[in-house]
């Protein structure tokens, strides 16, 4: 790395990236992150050759993005001559990915930011791309899910054991901790949980509806198509009982080698068993013969996914989605929770959409 020890000083920049923002009164605008620290080089910050160690600059990049810990902060470091200041020479630049920490070490929320024009907004798509990259290279190196199948053998003998795996995996994904606010974007909050092998999601909001309403309103898969543009056709194969179903979904498909996918899901709904429980919708991948893999779609599979709903008034309910991520619904969810896309967002619009148009609708149990 350049930086004579007798006529060099290093300047570096940082600037928070990867930003949460929206058009907003409450948004940080971006040039505000901005930081600057002048280092002169010192003989112990140099080799023999008078070059500044590789370590020291990147020890300085870390100690001034330090100063505001968060986000992705990109790092800037540069090489000014004293007998030539016009002159400069770039040495390094790096981007360090930070989080927030409260008093009791849970993950802080932190505000929302406004890009500048530019430069700016170039660098928040910058920054979304690499979070997309650094999430789907998490997924494919450390899962090892596309080496087998994902969905379980419809087994009518064994279909209670089947339905109860398929609620309890859902309460299990539920309950895990330490989930991270990705964005929020109008009236849903997005937010991923990297554990193990495994990269899930969850979409939450609140709409004016009565839960018991919502509940049959999103259990009756038939009509998802309604407000979900991901599924496109369903088709029941199997009415189990009451409360669970065998469908078979046909969505469009983001692989080049097919238009559409499709998937054969099994549907659980459950109201809660307790005061204080909330009602359920699993969904999960199951295999059966009556339902073989069709030429020119292209087979997915769904690990778990399914609602959470809880009443938080009388005429409001908390609505949160949560799924898994696996090859065939990965490329959709990335590019919505890194900002690429806003898909999901019109999705979750749709949705409260559709529900408040529903709320007064006789609806028969199924």
């Amino acid at each position: 790395m350049p930086g004579d020890t007798q006529d060099s000083i290093i300047v570096i920049t940082f600037m928070i990236g990867e930003p949460n923002f929206e058009e907003s009164q409450s948004a940080v605008p971006a040039g505000t992150t901005r930081v600057e620290s002048i280092e002169l080089v010192l003989p112990p910050h140099a080799n023999h050759q008078s070059n500044t160690f590789g370590g020291q600059i990147m020890a300085w990049m870390e100690s001034v993005a330090t100063i505001s810990a968060s986000f992705e902060v990109g790092v800037c470091a540069e090489a000014y001559h004293q007998e030539d200041w016009e002159r400069k020479t770039h040495i390094n630049s790096a981007f360090l990915t930070f989080v927030m920490l409260d008093k009791d070490g849970e993950l802080s929320t932190l505000p929302c930011i406004k890009p500048e024009p530019g430069d700016g907004e170039r660098r928040y798509r910058e920054a979304s791309a690499r979070k997309k990259i650094r999430l789907d290279r998490k997924y494919i190196i450390s899962c090892k899910q596309t080496e087998v199948p994902l969905s379980v053998p419809w087994d009518p003998s064994n279909q209670v054991y089947l339905s109860y795996n398929n609620i309890s995996a859902l309460k299990m994904l539920a309950a895990k901790q330490n989930w991270v606010l990705n964005s929020t974007r109008n009236k849903a909050k997005l937010f991923t949980l990297e554990e193990g092998q495994f990269l899930s999601f969850k979409a939450e909001m609140s709409v004016s509806v009565n839960i018991k309403q919502v509940f049959l309103l999103l259990s009756d898969m038939s009509r998802r198509h309604e407000w979900d543009t991901h599924y496109q056709k369903f088709e029941l194969i199997q009415k189990v009982d009451e409360d669970d179903v065998i469908y078979h979904v046909i969505s469009p498909s983001v692989n080049k080698e097919s238009k559409f996918q499709d998937f054969v899901l099994l549907a659980s709904r459950r109201v809660p068993c307790a005061d204080g429980d909330p009602y359920l919708i699993a969904l999960r991948s199951v295999s059966l013969a009556a339902a073989p893999p069709i030429e020119g779609l292209v087979r997915s599979e769904v690990l778990c996914a399914g609602f959470t709903l809880w009443e938080e008034e009388v005429t409001r309910t908390r609505i949160t989605y949560y799924i898994q991520a696996t090859p065939g619904v990965l490329p959709y969810i990335t590019r919505d929770i890194t900002g690429l896309s806003a898909d999901l967002c019109k999705v979750i619009e749709a949705c409260n959409k559709f529900l408040e148009q529903n709320k007064d609708v006789d609806y028969v149990v199924l």
